[in-house]
Protein backbone atom coordinates (compact mmCIF):
# COMPACT_ATOMS: atom_id res chain seq x y z
CA UNK A 1 0.00 0.00 0.00
CA UNK A 2 2.81 2.33 0.77
CA UNK A 3 4.58 1.69 -2.48
CA UNK A 4 1.04 2.76 -4.60
CA UNK A 5 1.32 6.62 -2.38
CA UNK A 6 4.95 7.09 -3.21
CA UNK A 7 3.97 6.30 -6.85
CA UNK A 8 1.34 8.69 -6.85
CA UNK A 9 3.15 11.27 -4.83
CA UNK A 10 6.00 11.41 -7.63
CA UNK A 11 3.28 11.65 -9.83
CA UNK A 12 1.82 14.67 -8.85
CA UNK A 13 5.14 16.03 -8.43
CA UNK A 14 6.17 15.40 -11.99
CA UNK A 15 3.20 16.76 -12.78
CA UNK A 16 3.53 20.14 -11.14
CA UNK A 17 6.90 20.77 -12.36
CA UNK A 18 5.19 20.08 -16.06
CA UNK A 19 3.45 22.81 -15.50
CA UNK A 20 5.42 25.14 -13.73
CA UNK A 21 7.98 24.97 -16.54
CA UNK A 22 5.38 25.44 -19.12
CA UNK A 23 4.44 28.88 -16.93
CA UNK A 24 7.80 30.44 -17.61
CA UNK A 25 7.81 32.33 -20.17
CA UNK A 26 10.73 32.17 -22.53
CA UNK A 27 13.58 34.48 -22.40
CA UNK A 28 13.87 37.51 -24.21
CA UNK A 29 17.00 39.13 -26.25
CA UNK A 30 18.45 41.74 -24.36
CA UNK A 31 17.12 45.10 -24.44
CA UNK A 32 14.21 44.17 -26.43
CA UNK A 33 11.13 45.63 -24.61
CA UNK A 34 11.29 49.64 -24.78
CA UNK A 35 8.84 52.29 -24.94
CA UNK A 36 5.85 52.82 -27.90
CA UNK A 37 7.15 56.11 -28.80
CA UNK A 38 6.22 58.71 -31.29
CA UNK A 39 8.50 59.46 -34.02
CA UNK A 40 11.34 57.83 -31.57
CA UNK A 41 10.87 60.84 -29.93
CA UNK A 42 12.12 60.34 -25.75
CA UNK A 43 9.66 62.96 -24.68
CA UNK A 44 5.77 63.47 -24.83
CA UNK A 45 5.17 67.09 -24.42
CA UNK A 46 1.59 68.16 -22.86
CA UNK A 47 -0.13 71.90 -21.72
CA UNK A 48 -1.51 71.02 -18.35
CA UNK A 49 -4.44 73.75 -16.60
CA UNK A 50 -3.53 74.36 -13.21
CA UNK A 51 -6.75 76.56 -12.72
CA UNK A 52 -8.59 73.62 -10.92
CA UNK A 53 -8.01 69.98 -10.01
CA UNK A 54 -8.89 67.34 -11.83
CA UNK A 55 -7.91 63.96 -13.20
CA UNK A 56 -5.40 64.01 -16.39
CA UNK A 57 -5.22 60.16 -17.60
CA UNK A 58 -2.18 59.28 -19.37
CA UNK A 59 -1.32 55.98 -21.19
CA UNK A 60 2.24 53.93 -21.21
CA UNK A 61 2.65 50.97 -23.87
CA UNK A 62 5.74 48.82 -24.00
CA UNK A 63 6.59 47.64 -27.48
CA UNK A 64 8.86 43.98 -28.21
CA UNK A 65 10.51 44.79 -30.92
CA UNK A 66 11.72 42.45 -34.08
CA UNK A 67 8.73 40.00 -33.22
CA UNK A 68 5.48 38.98 -31.82
CA UNK A 69 5.58 37.44 -28.13
CA UNK A 70 5.60 33.44 -28.61
CA UNK A 71 4.37 33.88 -24.52
CA UNK A 72 2.82 36.38 -22.06
CA UNK A 73 5.58 38.61 -20.94
CA UNK A 74 5.25 41.20 -17.90
CA UNK A 75 6.29 44.94 -18.30
CA UNK A 76 6.37 47.06 -14.79
CA UNK A 77 6.80 50.80 -15.06
CA UNK A 78 8.39 53.27 -12.61
CA UNK A 79 9.52 56.86 -11.88
CA UNK A 80 12.90 57.35 -11.22
CA UNK A 81 13.26 60.73 -10.14
CA UNK A 82 17.30 60.42 -10.71
CA UNK A 83 16.87 60.94 -14.42
CA UNK A 84 15.90 64.63 -14.13
CA UNK A 85 19.23 65.68 -14.28
CA UNK A 86 19.73 63.95 -17.43
CA UNK A 87 16.78 66.04 -18.97
CA UNK A 88 18.02 69.23 -17.77
CA UNK A 89 21.29 68.42 -19.20
CA UNK A 90 19.52 67.68 -22.62
CA UNK A 91 16.61 69.84 -22.74
CA UNK A 92 17.10 73.01 -20.00
CA UNK A 93 15.41 74.21 -17.03
CA UNK A 94 12.62 71.86 -15.62
CA UNK A 95 11.37 70.98 -12.25
CA UNK A 96 10.56 67.23 -11.14
CA UNK A 97 6.46 66.91 -11.08
CA UNK A 98 5.56 66.50 -7.06
CA UNK A 99 4.93 63.22 -5.94
CA UNK A 100 1.68 64.57 -4.42
CA UNK A 101 0.89 65.33 -8.46
CA UNK A 102 0.14 62.13 -9.54
CA UNK A 103 -0.99 58.50 -9.10
CA UNK A 104 0.68 55.67 -11.07
CA UNK A 105 -2.75 54.34 -10.93
CA UNK A 106 -1.15 51.20 -13.00
CA UNK A 107 2.35 50.46 -13.31
CA UNK A 108 2.32 46.66 -14.20
CA UNK A 109 1.05 45.62 -18.37
CA UNK A 110 1.34 42.73 -19.98
CA UNK A 111 2.12 42.26 -23.90
CA UNK A 112 -0.14 38.90 -24.56
CA UNK A 113 1.25 36.27 -26.52
CA UNK A 114 0.52 36.55 -30.42
CA UNK A 115 1.02 40.17 -29.68
CA UNK A 116 4.23 43.07 -29.89
CA UNK A 117 2.15 45.47 -27.96
CA UNK A 118 1.46 45.57 -24.23
CA UNK A 119 -1.68 47.18 -22.81
CA UNK A 120 -1.71 50.50 -21.16
CA UNK A 121 -0.18 51.20 -18.15
CA UNK A 122 -2.18 54.37 -16.64
CA UNK A 123 -0.94 57.77 -14.81
CA UNK A 124 -3.27 59.70 -13.41
CA UNK A 125 -2.20 63.99 -12.92
CA UNK A 126 -4.11 65.33 -9.56
CA UNK A 127 -4.15 68.22 -7.29
CA UNK A 128 -2.85 70.60 -10.73
CA UNK A 129 -3.54 74.18 -8.75
CA UNK A 130 -0.30 73.55 -6.43
CA UNK A 131 1.83 73.60 -9.22
CA UNK A 132 3.10 76.85 -10.14
CA UNK A 133 2.24 78.68 -13.34
CA UNK A 134 4.16 79.32 -16.73
CA UNK A 135 6.38 76.43 -15.51
CA UNK A 136 8.26 72.95 -17.19
CA UNK A 137 7.38 69.79 -14.87
CA UNK A 138 9.10 66.50 -16.00
CA UNK A 139 8.32 63.17 -14.99
CA UNK A 140 10.69 60.70 -16.10
CA UNK A 141 9.59 57.07 -16.67
CA UNK A 142 11.79 53.69 -17.25
CA UNK A 143 10.73 50.50 -17.30
CA UNK A 144 11.92 48.71 -13.83
CA UNK A 145 11.78 44.99 -15.01
CA UNK A 146 10.16 42.93 -17.76
CA UNK A 147 8.97 39.20 -16.34
CA UNK A 148 10.14 40.31 -12.98
CA UNK A 149 14.56 40.56 -14.00
CA UNK A 150 15.39 43.86 -13.78
CA UNK A 151 18.15 43.94 -15.93
CA UNK A 152 18.22 42.40 -19.50
CA UNK A 153 15.08 42.70 -21.67
CA UNK A 154 14.19 45.94 -20.48
CA UNK A 155 15.64 48.81 -22.53
CA UNK A 156 17.56 51.70 -20.36
CA UNK A 157 15.77 54.15 -21.76
CA UNK A 158 13.83 57.02 -20.45
CA UNK A 159 10.21 58.28 -21.45
CA UNK A 160 9.92 61.93 -20.32
CA UNK A 161 6.67 63.42 -19.37
CA UNK A 162 6.79 66.81 -20.01
CA UNK A 163 3.81 69.04 -18.68
CA UNK A 164 3.93 72.38 -19.35
CA UNK A 165 1.47 74.85 -16.84
CA UNK A 166 -0.02 78.25 -18.02
CA UNK A 167 -1.78 80.66 -16.48
CA UNK A 168 -1.94 79.60 -12.31
CA UNK A 169 -5.11 80.65 -10.31
CA UNK A 170 -3.09 82.52 -7.99
CA UNK A 171 0.32 83.50 -8.01
CA UNK A 172 2.99 82.20 -6.16
CA UNK A 173 4.03 83.39 -2.72
CA UNK A 174 7.49 82.00 -2.96
CA UNK A 175 9.47 84.71 -1.18
CA UNK A 176 7.08 86.85 0.62
CA UNK A 177 7.33 87.73 3.80
CA UNK A 178 5.24 89.58 6.63
CA UNK A 179 6.53 93.02 7.15
CA UNK A 180 4.30 94.46 9.86
CA UNK A 181 1.09 93.57 11.46
CA UNK A 182 -1.37 95.59 13.57
CA UNK A 183 -1.90 92.22 16.43
CA UNK A 184 -2.00 88.75 16.90
CA UNK A 185 -3.40 85.92 18.94
CA UNK A 186 -1.36 83.57 20.75
CA UNK A 187 0.44 81.12 18.65
CA UNK A 188 -2.37 82.15 15.73
CA UNK A 189 0.44 84.82 13.89
CA UNK A 190 0.01 86.23 10.91
CA UNK A 191 3.10 83.99 9.01
CA UNK A 192 0.16 81.73 9.14
CA UNK A 193 -1.31 83.97 6.34
CA UNK A 194 1.63 82.83 3.81
CA UNK A 195 1.77 79.32 3.97
CA UNK A 196 -0.47 77.83 1.51
CA UNK A 197 -3.21 76.00 3.96
CA UNK A 198 -6.26 78.70 3.08
CA UNK A 199 -8.78 75.99 5.47
CA UNK A 200 -6.62 75.10 8.93
CA UNK A 201 -3.94 77.59 10.13
CA UNK A 202 -4.79 80.97 10.26
CA UNK A 203 -4.00 84.87 11.85
CA UNK A 204 -5.96 85.82 14.85
CA UNK A 205 -6.05 89.26 15.91
CA UNK A 206 -6.19 90.76 19.27
CA UNK A 207 -9.14 89.83 21.47
CA UNK A 208 -8.66 92.75 23.68
CA UNK A 209 -7.85 95.88 20.77
CA UNK A 210 -10.72 97.01 18.09
CA UNK A 211 -11.12 96.97 14.20
CA UNK A 212 -9.08 98.60 12.05
CA UNK A 213 -6.70 95.31 12.29
CA UNK A 214 -4.30 94.91 9.39
CA UNK A 215 -1.08 93.06 7.76
CA UNK A 216 1.34 93.98 5.70
CA UNK A 217 2.94 91.81 3.16
CA UNK A 218 6.43 92.25 1.70
CA UNK A 219 6.58 90.15 -1.72
CA UNK A 220 10.37 91.03 -1.89
CA UNK A 221 9.91 91.87 -5.47
CA UNK A 222 7.51 93.61 -7.65
CA UNK A 223 4.28 91.47 -8.46
CA UNK A 224 1.77 92.58 -10.99
CA UNK A 225 -1.92 91.43 -10.04
CA UNK A 226 -5.61 91.40 -10.95
CA UNK A 227 -7.63 91.08 -7.69
CA UNK A 228 -6.71 89.79 -3.91
CA UNK A 229 -8.27 86.53 -2.53
CA UNK A 230 -8.86 85.85 1.37
CA UNK A 231 -9.48 83.13 3.35
CA UNK A 232 -11.38 82.34 6.46
CA UNK A 233 -10.98 79.06 8.40
CA UNK A 234 -13.35 76.44 8.18
CA UNK A 235 -13.30 76.17 11.75
CA UNK A 236 -15.36 79.50 12.09
CA UNK A 237 -18.12 77.53 10.17
CA UNK A 238 -18.98 80.75 8.61
CA UNK A 239 -21.05 82.75 9.74
CA UNK A 240 -22.12 80.72 12.48
CA UNK A 241 -19.20 82.11 15.24
CA UNK A 242 -18.58 85.77 13.66
CA UNK A 243 -15.14 86.75 13.50
CA UNK A 244 -14.98 87.68 9.52
CA UNK A 245 -14.46 90.77 8.03
CA UNK A 246 -17.20 93.19 6.60
CA UNK A 247 -15.44 95.94 5.33
CA UNK A 248 -11.72 95.26 3.82
CA UNK A 249 -9.09 98.28 2.56
CA UNK A 250 -6.56 97.33 0.12
CA UNK A 251 -3.67 99.37 -0.34
CA UNK A 252 -0.46 98.91 -2.32
CA UNK A 253 3.20 100.57 -2.26
CA UNK A 254 6.24 100.19 -3.99
CA UNK A 255 8.43 100.70 -1.32
CA UNK A 256 6.44 100.20 1.79
CA UNK A 257 6.18 104.37 2.86
CA UNK A 258 4.28 105.40 0.49
CA UNK A 259 0.50 103.63 -0.10
CA UNK A 260 -2.15 103.92 -2.46
CA UNK A 261 -5.63 103.04 -1.81
CA UNK A 262 -6.81 100.04 -4.31
CA UNK A 263 -10.25 100.40 -2.84
CA UNK A 264 -12.78 99.84 0.13
CA UNK A 265 -14.95 96.47 0.27
CA UNK A 266 -17.74 95.03 1.82
CA UNK A 267 -17.34 91.67 2.98
CA UNK A 268 -19.08 89.11 0.80
CA UNK A 269 -17.66 85.96 1.64
CA UNK A 270 -18.56 82.46 -0.51
CA UNK A 271 -17.08 79.26 0.24
CA UNK A 272 -14.98 80.39 2.68
CA UNK A 273 -13.42 83.05 0.73
CA UNK A 274 -13.76 86.34 -1.39
CA UNK A 275 -12.02 87.74 -4.36
CA UNK A 276 -11.66 92.03 -4.52
CA UNK A 277 -10.76 93.04 -7.64
CA UNK A 278 -8.43 95.95 -7.37
CA UNK A 279 -7.70 96.29 -11.52
CA UNK A 280 -4.32 95.63 -12.72
CA UNK A 281 -1.54 96.80 -9.96
CA UNK A 282 2.28 96.59 -9.67
CA UNK A 283 3.35 96.86 -6.08
CA UNK A 284 5.82 95.35 -3.83
CA UNK A 285 3.77 95.38 -0.53
CA UNK A 286 0.10 94.83 0.22
CA UNK A 287 -1.40 96.53 3.42
CA UNK A 288 -4.55 94.38 4.19
CA UNK A 289 -7.24 96.20 6.64
CA UNK A 290 -10.20 94.94 8.27
CA UNK A 291 -12.37 98.30 8.85
CA UNK A 292 -14.75 96.23 10.88
CA UNK A 293 -16.32 92.87 11.11
CA UNK A 294 -18.71 90.59 12.98
CA UNK A 295 -17.31 89.93 16.78
CA UNK A 296 -16.50 86.66 17.40
CA UNK A 297 -18.80 84.95 19.69
CA UNK A 298 -20.83 87.88 19.67
CA UNK A 299 -18.15 89.00 22.19
CA UNK A 300 -14.82 89.83 20.66
CA UNK A 301 -13.50 92.12 18.26
CA UNK A 302 -11.15 90.12 16.70
CA UNK A 303 -10.88 88.66 12.74
CA UNK A 304 -9.93 85.38 11.69
CA UNK A 305 -8.05 85.11 8.59
CA UNK A 306 -6.71 81.79 6.62
CA UNK A 307 -4.53 82.85 4.04
CA UNK A 308 -4.03 86.01 1.54
CA UNK A 309 -3.01 85.66 -2.03
CA UNK A 310 -2.98 87.65 -5.46
CA UNK A 311 -5.05 86.53 -9.21
CA UNK A 312 -2.71 86.91 -12.03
Amino acid sequence: MRKVYIVLFYSFLLLLMACSKNSVPPALPDGSVTFQKVADADTVVMPLNVLSDSTVVIGVKAVLSGKTAAADHWVNFAVDTTKLTKFVTQYGSALLLPSSSYLFYKSMTKIAAGTSISDSAQINIITETQLKGYTTYVLPLVIQSVDGKVDGPATDEVLYLVFQTGKPATISKDGWTIADSSSSYSKFYTANLLDNDNAATYWTSSLTQQMPQWVTINFNSSVTFSAVNYYIPTALKYPTYGGYPTSIQIETSLNGTTWVSNGIYAGNISNNMQTLNTGLTTAKYLRFTVLASVKYSSTYSCIFISGISLVP
